[in-house]
C-alpha cells in the first residue's frame, strides 16, 4: 500500500512500514510539516496515498468535505512506537486492510472501525 504519513506519525513506524514493503511519503521528511489538513488531503489525492495520521481534527474535516482517498487515524491510549507499529503491521496483514481505500479507518488497540466515504 502507499502512505502519507503525517508529521506526526513516528519514524519508526514508517521505516517498519517500508521495510514491510510499502511506500511512505513522510511529511516531515519531504519538509511539510505544518502544512493545513485540506492540503495534506489535496497531496494524497493526487498522489493516491492514504493519509496515515494521529490528528483526529481529519474526522471533522470528513465529515464536512468527504474525499474519495483512504483515511487512517491511529487512536491508541498508549502511543508507544512500538506497540503502535506492532498493531498497525498486524492490522494490514488482516483482510480488513483491504477496505481503506476511499474510506476512513479508525484503529486503537481494542478495535476498527471503517467508514466508505
Amino acid at each position: 500500500m502507499n502512505f502519507l504519513a503525517d508529521e506526526n506519525i513516528p519514524s519508526s513506524l514508517t521505516k517498519a512500514l517500508r521495510n514491510d514493503g510499502h511506500k511512505v511519503k513522510d511529511l516531515k521528511e519531504e519538509s511539510l510539516t505544518g502544512i493545513s489538513d485540506k492540503e495534506v488531503i489535496g497531496l494524497a489525492r493526487k498522489e493516491n496515498l492514504i493519509v496515515l495520521t494521529y490528528d483526529k481534527d481529519f474526522l471533522h474535516f470528513v465529515q464536512l468535505h468527504p474525499p474519495k482517498i483512504g483515511i487512517v487515524i491511529l487512536r491508541f491510549k498508549n502511543q508507544q512506537p512500538q506497540g503502535v507499529t506492532s498493531r498497525f503491521l498486524s492490522f494490514l496483514k488482516s483482510s480488513l486492510s483491504q477496505r481503506i481505500k476511499n474510506s476512513l479507518c479508525i484503529l486503537s488497540e481494542e478495535f476498527v472501525e471503517i467508514r466508505k466515504l
